[in-house]
């Protein structure tokens, strides 16, 4: 029998206490950002993340939202920055290139922004989702790998279908337009991590290798 057991995370590092006004221009110098809907990706810019297809359909999203409303916030780094940026600066000039961000300041990042987002069809169960649910914002993913077992479709984000641009982007609108829904997404989203901190990982594997033993014994 196989046991999945993920690694927990401090869930408490993501309180909502670091939220702060004006957080990016304080923080990052960027200007304009705190006042508009922030899209927040965070992970390598690698072509496995799914960029391609972020790239492509964002030239759909801005067809239909203004692209002063969003501000699109990429933390990390990787052999596709350059390509993502020039693309992106041809259809926005809300793109914001914060490269790699220490650990230690990824929970107020996440807490400060509104809307997490990933197209990468490869997590496993993605870290970067979990601590989004504990910063306590809606995440925005591919119906594919391990993500399916975290986001339940319109309760704490969207599950879009794979490659589907039209599904992306009405889904991502729909956060966009209605804060009150990013925000009750958000509070369930922290309801749901809260089984994922290490004492309740370490308490998991307790119960598991008791099974185990007692199996053994009898």
């Amino acid at each position: 029998t196989t046991y999945a057991n993920l690694l927990g995370f401090d869930a408490s590092k993501f309180s909502a206490d670091l939220q702060e006004e004006q957080f990016f221009e304080k923080n990052y110098d960027l200007r304009g950002v705190d006042s508009k809907v922030k899209l927040v990706f965070l992970g390598r810019l690698t072509p496995d993340k799914g960029w391609e297809f972020t790239l492509n359909a964002f030239l759909r999203v801005l067809q239909e939202v203004n692209s002063d409303q969003i501000a699109l916030i990429i933390v990390g780094d990787g052999p596709m920055r350059d390509e993502i940026a020039t693309r992106l600066s041809k259809l926005t000039p809300n793109s914001y290139f914060l490269g790699r961000v220490p650990p230690e300041n990824v929970p107020a990042l996440l807490v400060n922004s509104d809307i997490h987002i990933t197209a990468s069809e490869k997590e496993t169960r993605g870290l970067t989702i979990l601590e989004a649910f504990a910063a306590g914002i809606p995440v925005l993913a591919p119906e594919a790998g391990g993500v399916v077992e975290n986001i339940q479709d319109g309760w704490n984000g969207f599950l879009f279908t794979p490659q589907n641009q039209e599904d992306f982007c009405d889904k991502l609108k729909v956060l966009i337009d209605n804060p009150a829904l990013r925000q009750e997404m958000g509070r369930n989203g922290r309801k749901c991590v809260s089984q994922y901190g290490w004492d309740e990982r370490v308490q998991n594997l307790i119960s598991i290798w008791e099974n185990q033993i007692s199996k053994k014994t009898h």
